[in-house]
């Protein structure tokens, strides 16, 4: 059984991606944005902000100049409203560092993390695992990619940002995520998130479950 741990950017990031790796010794990993700086051998790196993904592509080759790319995954929501009716361009020429497309089905309005989740379900994986992902408000780790990401009049990258509104409607969208489609199948180390979608299963015991069960630790 091969797990996806999706690495997002928390001072917890690299000590819950260790607990990850020790659970799921068959595993492929996610970063999420600026985490992209994190993880030297991660075979996949999200652009949860389409828009940025040269950045974080940059940012990933300046911490690590002599490691290959990984695939880099990213998705697109809408044209951009600036687009006029006969304007050709599509989102492959405009991003062609992107590796791998996915649709507006993946925005969940519950973070790049959540995305990064879905993705990984539709790849196939039986098992997500959210590393430095908490939703706690607990901030960046120090060797996060600075790449700033302007978001309305906010500035993803700001841990000001976690105290405000936007921080707890992701919230609210991960706690009905994790009763429905993440269910048994997204799981966290750490923090609000593995609150509500309980700490990932030891492989003994996700092959222990009942049949049409669903694992969900305290």
């Amino acid at each position: 059984m091969k797990a996806l741990l999706v690495v997002g950017s928390a001072p917890c990031a690299l000590e819950d991606l260790e607990q990850a790796r020790k659970l799921y010794p068959d595993h492929e990993v996610m970063t999420v944005n600026g985490a992209c700086t994190l993880v030297e051998d991660a075979e996949h790196m999200l652009a949860g902000h389409t828009t940025k993904a040269q950045e974080f592509v940059w940012a990933r080759q300046g911490a690590f100049p002599d490691r290959p790319l990984p695939r880099v995954h990213a998705n697109w929501a809408r044209p951009s409203p600036k687009r006029r009716p006969t304007d050709d361009r599509t989102p492959r020429r405009e991003f062609p560092v992107v590796t791998d497309w996915w649709g507006a089905d993946v925005s969940l309005g519950a973070t790049s993390a959540a995305k990064g989740a879905a993705i990984g379900l539709k790849m196939g994986f039986e098992v997500v695992v959210l590393c430095g992902c908490p939703m706690d408000g607990s901030g960046y780790h120090p060797a996060e990619g600075k790449v700033t990401v302007e978001s309305g009049m906010q500035r993803v990258g700001d841990p000001k940002m976690q105290e405000r509104a936007t921080l707890r409607r992701y919230r609210d969208k991960m706690a009905t995520l994790a009763a429905c489609d993440f269910k048994g199948k997204v799981f966290s180390l750490s923090g609000f998130t593995r609150k509500h979608l309980g700490a990932p299963p030891t492989m003994d015991e996700r092959y222990a479950r009942p049949a049409g069960g669903d694992w969900l630790s305290a």
